[in-house]
């Protein structure tokens, strides 16, 4: 018997979200330490905002790589989600730029995460903003 993948509930997507969280800091810290040679060794100041840009291009291009290229994050293959276009296809730039920004709103204002626990296809709102869906594959015995 085939079991067929099913929406992604709130427990599952922050579960995978704290396993990216500490993939995305170490990221930051590899970024950050690439930074030094052109401030002499120094520390980055936090105010500039080309800083500030570079800081926030840098989870865009990580969880835009892994989202065009088979639509997981290490987080999200532990927890068996996949992220894909709302027509079931692959998701592609377009739609990772608004998932995005999207999620940076959503994360912000929680309401945008609680989403999925009213929204009767499980959508948060960097989903909805975003055309695409997080989906489960049930475990295969």
């Amino acid at each position: 018997m085939s079991l067929s993948p099913y929406p992604a509930g709130l427990l599952r997507r922050l579960a995978a979200a704290v396993y990216d969280l500490f993939l995305l800091v170490a990221l930051w810290l590899i970024a950050g330490l690439a930074l030094l040679p052109f401030h002499g060794g120094e520390a980055v100041d936090g105010h500039n905002p080309l800083v500030r840009l570079y800081f926030l291009f840098v989870p865009y291009l990580f969880f835009s790589w892994f989202w065009t290229r088979g639509g997981q994050t290490l987080g999200m293959r532990a927890w068996r989600m996949q992220v894909r276009a709302a027509d079931g296809g692959p998701v592609e730039w377009h739609h990772a730029v608004r998932r995005y920004a999207g999620a940076w709103v959503s994360w912000l204002s929680i309401v945008g995460m609680l989403w999925c626990l009213v929204d009767a296809q499980r959508r948060c709102l960097q989903d909805i903003v975003s055309g695409t869906e997080v989906i489960v594959y049930p475990r295969e015995d």
